[in-house]
């Protein structure tokens, strides 16, 4: 192996020249080839940062419409079933209104009727009495003086 100075100096005149040649007319394209490719990167990173910030926000911000939303349903539930409570206590004293009123016209009617019956039962004393009284005395007498003498012993008697 023969080691020449000539070739060495001609191979880096050689290496120098197309150095030059290649800077002059491919480094600078290149390099702004790269330099894109790595602004482009970056960019694509700060638009994930972005977005992961973003997400994280609407996240944050359902998180928090989940609460009100169940906040509102229970008030929602709530307010339901003190209508529900409410409408049953109205129902429940309509119907204790009722029952008493059913319970005072029943009473009315049995009062009606008991004066019924307590006038069907005088008159009954008073034909009884007239009868007992014809057949005692024999004869007829006045049926109207009659009644309002039994009248008179009826309200003494008490009946």
């Amino acid at each position: 192996m023969n080691i020449s100075v000539g070739m060495i100096i001609f191979s880096t005149i050689n290496f120098l020249i197309f150095y030059l040649i290649m800077k002059k007319f491919f480094f600078e394209k290149t390099l702004a080839v790269i330099d894109e490719r790595k602004m482009e990167v970056e960019s694509s990173f700060k638009k994930a940062s972005d977005e992961e910030a973003r997400a994280e926000l609407l996240k944050s911000k359902y998180e928090e419409d989940i609460k009100r939303f169940n906040n509102e349903g229970m008030q929602l539930v709530e307010s339901y079933k003190e209508k529900a409570d409410r409408i049953y206590s109205e129902i429940v004293e309509e119907s204790n209104k009722e029952a008493v009123n059913i319970k005072e016209k029943a009473i009315k009617e049995i009062e009606r009727e008991r004066a019924i019956a307590n006038k069907e039962m005088k008159q009954e004393i008073i034909e009884l009495s007239m009868e007992l009284a014809e057949k005692t005395l024999e004869r007829e007498i006045d049926s109207n003086r009659h009644k309002e003498l039994i009248d008179e012993f009826i309200a003494k008697v008490g009946i």
